[in-house]
């Protein structure tokens, strides 16, 4: 039996079929953004003061606010209270007179009646709607913590759900409830509601994607990896630009917003029923007769044709050999597995180590972006315009020169410039330097997919993806904490952050390059990808455990000749590569 990319070419390693399963990823890529970035608008507001009357609205110089709200200079600047009101009794906008307002003394209240938003940009958020405001401020905060918790959460568990019961499993799941608590956080009656659906929504639609694009490198050659996933995260810009303009024509709503993101999942919902199990997955359970059926399905949509034996040598081998059926020899697999050897667990803290760091330099970017004009919805659609080229450039730079030297470039240019961009008092030179940064971010993040997803051993994969993405999510987490170091001096958090990029493309090196390489499936393969010396090894071991069987397996008055030697060799279709179960036969 071949080795399931053997098998891949047979039946087309990039046909019809596959190009019908990546148009449904690269959707499922874009629609992953909105989650991911939709509470950027979510949670999103603006200046606001203490409502002193009923159907008050927000107007930035009146007499009403300047009767009724405390102010201090800082310089020439006026700083308004935003917490506080003087006690006095104003019941509409032409009611403010000097008798009432003045004398009026420094006695202040907090805002006993609300708040007045302005909604020049947005005309609902969800901070608007619950006054997530001063005291409340917190909140707000948590509602952007909460999230890529939720993330961290949801890759662990979907990951190890993955890897246990199969990929389209952990995609059923998680899709269905994408769409269930999209639609149902639309119609939140409080904000408790709100919160646990921003949990759950950073549990599910990531957890869908990592299963997907996990899904998707297993049923393409290794020629194809690179741009298909590449490919995908053009789309993410792409509906990132979306994001922004569909949340700018219905100004900021956030209730609609939300629905329309729902929907928008909803309208996918069909893909349950062309969704297949990987077959690389199969093929690694031991469970032929399911992988055969899906192999068939490729050969028909790719109009290619499946041996009826390709699978026959190998279950009866496999089985003989170890005396159990398939059912008895397949094996769960989780974390410690993939921690458990030395080799594995190095490069897992190497790829982790660059996750982490690539989601620490995509907050530090955003630290400078947020000074790019006044319209909120322009800043935001021109960051994804920006990411475009960056992944593009990256899809290029890993076919051309590979994973390992294009991760690490693109590491360190990214980590200098965003070292550069804390340093110059002109905004403008600052932020034109952060968005190189932000254009080598882009590129790692779209090299770091593809890469971990190479390198992890197919038992392993998704449970390797999650622990990847969890080192991003973490970075998520504690870097607005990175903010308090500018107390100290100013460009420090932007040197910190630009340094650990830096010190992480400076370790790439030691990972093994895995352009075009066949897709290591078992734990001994992973360990041995990439050593060449112990790949050389380790199928000279395994010619001579094969000798030792197969004499085992033939009559005792069989001929032993040399001519009968050969003939049984190519009788067992003997494959000199690794030494696992399901590939040598």
């Amino acid at each position: 039996m071949k080795e399931f990319d053997d098998i891949l070419k047979i039946v087309g390693d990039f046909g019809l079929y596959q190009k019908f399963q990546l148009f449904f990823f690269v959707m499922f890529c874009g629609l992953t953004s909105f989650h991911q970035l939709g509470n950027t608008f979510f949670s999103a507001s603006d200046g606001h003061y203490c409502r002193v009357y009923d159907n008050q609205t927000y107007v930035n110089d009146s007499p009403v606010k300047n009767c009724t709200i405390p102010y201090t200079l800082d310089g020439t600047t006026v700083v308004w209270d935003k917490c506080n009101r003087y006690d006095v009794n104003v019941s509409s906008e032409d009611d403010p007179s000097e008798d009432i307002c003045f004398p009026r003394g420094n006695d202040t209240l907090s805002c006993d009646q609300g708040w007045v938003y302005d909604k020049t940009w947005y005309e609902n958020t969800v901070v608007f709607e619950f006054d997530l405001v001063c005291t409340k401020d917190w909140m707000k905060q948590l509602s952007k913590s909460i999230f890529p918790l939720g993330n961290i959460i949801g890759v662990l568990v979907f990951g190890q759900i993955s890897d246990t019961f199969g990929r389209r499993v952990s995609m059923t799941i998680s899709l269905i409830l994408t769409v269930a608590t999209s639609i149902a956080t639309a119609f939140s009656p409080n904000y408790a509601f709100f919160i646990f659906g921003q949990l759950l929504l950073g549990l599910f639609p990531l957890a869908f994607l990592m299963s997907c694009q996990v899904s998707i490198t297993e049923i393409v050659g290794p020629k194809y990896r690179a741009r298909c996933l590449a490919v995908g995260h053009v789309n993410w810009c792409i509906v990132m630009i979306i994001l922004g303009l569909v949340a700018w024509m219905i100004d900021g709503n956030w209730r609609q917003l939300q629905l329309i993101i729902g929907l928008s999942w909803a309208a996918f919902l069909p893909y349950l029923i062309v969704m297949t199990e990987s077959p690389r997955w199969l093929m690694q359970k031991h469970r032929y007769d399911k992988c055969y059926k899906v192999m068939k399905r490729f050969a028909k949509f790719n109009k290619t044709t499946v041996p009826d034996d390709i699978f026959e040598k190998g279950k009866t081998t496999a089985s003989e050999l170890t005396g159990k059926t398939d059912t008895e020899k397949e094996r769960k697999y989780t974390l410690l597995d993939l921690l458990r050897s030395p080799i594995l667990r190095i490069r897992t803290l190497i790829i982790c180590f660059n996750w982490f760091s690539c989601g620490f330099m995509y907050y530090g970017i955003s630290l400078n972006t947020d000074r790019i004009g006044e319209n909120p919805y322009r800043t935001f659609i021109f960051s994804g315009v920006v990411e475009i080229p960056g992944r593009l450039l990256a899809w290029w730079f890993v076919g051309y020169f590979g994973r390992r030297w294009s991760l690490g470039l693109f590491q360190v240019m990214g980590g200098l410039a965003l070292v550069l961009s804390g340093f110059p008092e002109n905004d403008a030179v600052s932020i034109s330097i952060a968005m190189i940064a932000k254009f080598c971010t882009s590129a790692v993040f779209t090299i770091c997919y593809v890469y971990s997803v190479e390198l992890y051993p197919t038992v392993v994969r998704g449970i390797g993806m999650a622990l990847s993405s969890t080192s991003a999510g973490i970075a998520n987490i504690i870097s607005p904490f990175i903010i308090l170091l500018s107390v100290y001096w100013t460009p420090l958090p932007f040197v910190t952050i630009g340094i650990t990029s830096v010190f992480a493309g400076l370790v790439v090196p030691i990972l093994p390059e895995t352009k075009n390489e066949n897709l290591p499936g078992t734990i001994e393969e992973g360990e041995l990808f990439g050593r060449a010396k112990q790949k050389q090894r380790g199928s000279i071991k395994t010619e001579h455990v094969e000798d030792e069987e197969r004499q085992t397996l033939l009559p005792k008055s069989a001929p032993t000749s040399k001519a009968n030697e050969n003939q049984d060799k190519k009788a067992y279709g003997v494959f000199h590569h690794e030494p696992s179960l399901d590939t040598v036969f």
